[in-house]
């Protein structure tokens, strides 16, 4: 199995040579108006070969996935597998004002349409999106390399939910500790895009060891807001897990300054190195 990376996973080739992956080669070139072009350096003619690409906010990363996955079917591979380390626009699975649509959901059966041999995502925001992937999708998880990481410190006694759509997450996590944690959830409010307002918890976690566990944090908000709460109930220690670190403007440096021990990200997305944010490898979930 060759592995073909685009620019948006090329910071996990070493990790990925590291654990023997073979990697294949492949330029591109800009024409005179700008127009991009690509080229495999290499011949896949009969090989079986897997593209590792994500789709980031910028829509030249699923061009340059729809290009490689192309190239590599018409210069002869065998049906390519595809994996997504992070699948944007995942959170625009459904409009929520006039006038917008699912744009997440085009994104999602455009991937679909490729009908790779093997596609499998990591952590999903959104069910719909998942489903829009196909019945064949898989959805790899963070989970066992959060579950690792906490059994190698203190006990956790409550994995909190910053939201209801982090709920399953919480219920993954907590199952995964020995012994089990209890589950509790923070009830929010969105009153604009990317603005988060935590009302209550649900639940007790007065001088109990927490994790706050996420699919992503973006601005901070959900986290940040979640924090604050548990730690107005009294929680004896926090701590922060979400799979991928999108850190949009201050968010890194506002979730550095929180009353949390530790905060874990995957590097699913490149990670600057932060002094109070440690970063999880995921490529032994990805083979």
């Amino acid at each position: 199995m060759k592995w073909f990376l685009t620019p948006s996973t090329v910071h996990l080739r070493d990790s990925l040579v590291e654990r023997g992956a073979a990697l294949g080669g492949w330029e591109t070139v800009r024409f005179s108006d700008g127009e991009r072009g690509y080229r495999l350096t290499e011949d896949v003619n009969g090989q079986a070969v897997t593209l590792l690409a994500s789709v980031t906010p910028d829509p030249a990363s699923l061009f340059d996935l729809l290009a490689l996955f192309r190239l590599l079917g018409e210069n002869g591979s065998q049906t390519p597998s595809l994996v997504i380390p992070y699948l944007g626009y995942a959170r625009q699975d459904r409009p929520v004002r006039s006038g917008e649509g699912s744009l997440g959901v085009m994104v999602a059966e455009l991937v679909r349409n490729l009908q790779p041999a093997e596609l499998r995502v990591l952590d999903v925001h959104s069910p719909r999106i998942l489903e829009a992937l196909g019945s064949r999708a898989i959805e790899l998880s963070a989970l066992p390399l959060f579950a690792e990481h906490l059994a190698r410190g203190e006990p956790v006694d409550v994995v909190v939910a910053p939201d209801a759509g982090a709920l399953r997450r919480a219920r993954g996590l907590a199952d995964r500790l020995v012994p089990q944690a209890e589950v509790v959830i923070v009830e929010k409010t969105r009153p604009r895009p990317n603005v988060a307002v935590a009302r209550t918890i649900r639940g007790d976690v007065a001088g109990k060891r927490v994790v706050i566990v996420d699919d992503m944090i973006d601005t901070g908000g959900t986290i940040c807001e979640a924090v604050r709460l548990v730690s107005e109930g009294g929680a004896g220690s926090i701590r922060v897990a979400a799979t991928h670190g999108i850190f949009s403007a201050d968010a890194g440096e506002r979730i550095a300054r929180l009353p949390v021990s530790d905060t874990w990200v995957t590097n699913s997305l490149l990670q600057p190195a932060h002094p109070r944010i440690r970063v999880l490898d995921i490529t032994p979930i990805l083979f």
